[in-house]
Parts: structure tokens; C-alpha cells; sequence
């Protein structure tokens, strides 16, 4: 049983959830893009882009769990996307990724979604081994992205 409770992200989580999504992106070196605002907007305003399981311990959001639902043109099948699973380092390693991943399955099969996928660094062996304790296939994928001038440059062709 897991020690951590799990529920919806609400907009007084936002500026948690911004620290430990800029957290994630120092871990992954990229640029740390998150905000409280982003949060707001995009979450928890008039039209949610994506939504957000948290995972909280003694009162205190520990990690969190981002997905939207997507169709699995694989299977023909409506899915769910993890765009993003988060545990502060303070407690990695304590059951906390296990309860947001299972929450997270729980709402796919809910909602009559048919599979969960989402992305993982090839150099990030530790989620690899989390991940293959869940059970997950770890296809040989890669997941391609457009975005700034790119994007902007490709929309503009003929």
C-alpha cells in the first residue's frame, strides 16, 4: 500500500508544480520553461490542454504525473499520453512513480483507453529500470519534434 495519496492537480498546486517541472528539465538539461502561469493557463483554465495527478505526502505535493488522452494509431485504439512523471529526489526510490504511473493507468482504463505510452531518454537508465519493473515494452523508438523557427519555417512552405 502506498503512503503517498494521489489526487488532481488544483491551481494552488501551480507554482509546485512549476519547481518541480523546471527541477525535471535541469535533469534532463534542458531549458527550465515552467511557470505557475503555464500552469494556469494551460491546466487549470477555460479549456485544459492536459491534466495533472499529484502525488503528496504529509501534505506536501512530492511529484506529479502529466498526461493528456490521444488515439493510439497503432491499435486503432483511443490512449493515453504521459507527457511527463516527476518525483522530487528527496523521495525518489519510495513508491511515489509507482503510485502516479498506477493512477495514471487507472484513469486511461476509466476513460476506455486501450494503452499508455510515453517517451524516456535512451541515456536515462534509471527510468528504464523503473519502467521495466512496471512492465513496460521498451520499443525501439524515437519521438521527433518541431518547434520555433523550425516549425515556423516548415508551416510556411507551400
Amino acid at each position: 500500500m502506498s503512503v503517498y495519496r494521489i489526487r488532481p492537480a488544483q491551481p494552488g498546486d501551480a507554482e509546485t508544480l512549476a519547481n518541480l517541472g523546471n527541477e525535471l528539465a535541469r535533469l534532463m538539461k534542458s531549458p527550465e520553461v515552467y511557470s505557475a502561469e503555464m500552469f494556469e493557463r494551460y491546466a487549470f483554465g477555460p479549456r485544459p490542454h492536459f491534466e495533472v495527478l499529484v502525488a503528496e505526502s504529509a501534505g506536501s505535493v512530492v511529484g506529479y504525473a502529466l498526461y493528456e488522452e490521444t488515439f493510439n494509431t497503432d491499435l486503432c485504439e483511443p490512449g493515453m499520453w504521459l507527457h511527463d512523471i516527476m518525483v522530487a529526489e528527496s523521495v525518489r526510490d519510495s513508491g511515489a512513480g509507482h503510485a502516479l504511473m498506477a493512477a495514471v493507468a487507472k484513469a486511461a482504463l476509466d476513460r476506455g483507453r486501450t494503452s499508455l505510452w510515453w517517451g524516456v531518454l535512451s541515456s536515462n537508465e534509471a527510468a528504464r529500470r523503473f519502467y521495466a519493473r512496471i512492465g513496460a515494452d521498451d520499443e525501439d523508438a524515437r519521438i521527433l519534434e518541431l518547434h520555433g523557427d523550425s516549425l515556423t519555417a516548415l508551416a510556411a512552405e507551400p
